[in-house]
């Protein structure tokens, strides 16, 4: 007799054994075997495939190169333009500057010519008249105008020299005609004569004319010659000079020529 645990055994092999006519299916991997030889069309294919990947490449990189160039030359052009507008923006700025001091340049004597009276509300016989010089060159031409009892009236000066206060007393001023004897001229210190000086017209050293009043001073024409020659106005046109004191004048600048 066989034991229990024998006959379970058993029975666990019998379940185990195939039945009959009945095969247990195996899954078995083979190994891979080699890939079939590449043909003439898929070698042509391939180098087909590997042609166009090398044209898209050289197309991106020819179309941002292409890109990068015209952005480097608007880039170019923006910096060109912005160059040349400062240069014309210096050139016309170094032009007004020029303009600027080579005005200043040639008003620079004339500035330093002028007139002025002294003391004339004192007493008439100790009234003056100053025309200063500062500069270190001479003034030519030099006619001071004045109006005389509301006539217009005249001084010749013909040059004032350099560095110079030329005065002029108003007793030593005679009024008349250029061919009035001067015991018969009377004096601008008179008490029957109003007077102010209106202007003064004189040439610098550079030829250019000009004509200071006592608020300013302004480049003009030549007076024209029947105002400095021709008595104007009841024999009172010219005024006559039998007295000039000349003086050194302050301030004087600048360097001559």
């Amino acid at each position: 007799m066989t034991s229990a645990p024998q006959r379970r055994a058993r029975l666990r092999r019998a379940r185990h054994r195939p039945a009959p006519n009945h095969v247990r299916a195996q899954l078995r991997e083979e190994p891979p075997g080699p890939e079939p030889a590449a043909g003439p069309e898929a070698s042509r294919a391939r180098r087909v495939w590997q042609r166009i990947r090398r044209d898209n490449w050289a197309h991106i990189i020819t179309v941002t190169g292409t890109a990068l160039a015209a952005v480097a030359a608007v880039g170019g052009l923006w910096a060109q333009a912005v160059a040349s507008y400062w240069s014309q923006q210096t050139a016309r700025d170094q032009l007004a500057q020029s303009k600027e001091e080579g005005a200043l340049q040639k008003r620079d004597q004339a500035s330093k010519v002028t007139y002025w009276v002294q003391n004339p509300w004192g007493r008439r016989e100790n009234v003056k008249i100053h025309v200063l010089n500062r500069s270190p060159d001479p003034v030519s031409g030099v006619r001071l105008m004045l109006h005389v009892n509301d006539h217009p009236a005249f001084i010749q000066l013909d040059n004032v020299p350099p560095c110079a206060d030329v005065v002029y007393p108003a007793p030593s001023l005679l009024l008349g005609t250029a061919d009035t004897p001067r015991a018969e001229r009377p004096k601008l210190s008179d008490p029957a004569f109003r007077w102010a000086v209106t202007f003064m017209y004189f040439i610098d050293s550079n030829g250019n004319d000009w004509t200071r009043t006592s608020t300013g001073l302004d480049e003009r024409a030549p007076l024209p010659r029947t105002t400095m020659e021709n008595p104007i106005g009841q024999g009172i046109g010219h005024i006559a000079v039998f007295e000039e004191q000349v003086g050194e004048a302050g301030l004087c600048e600048g360097r001559g020529k």
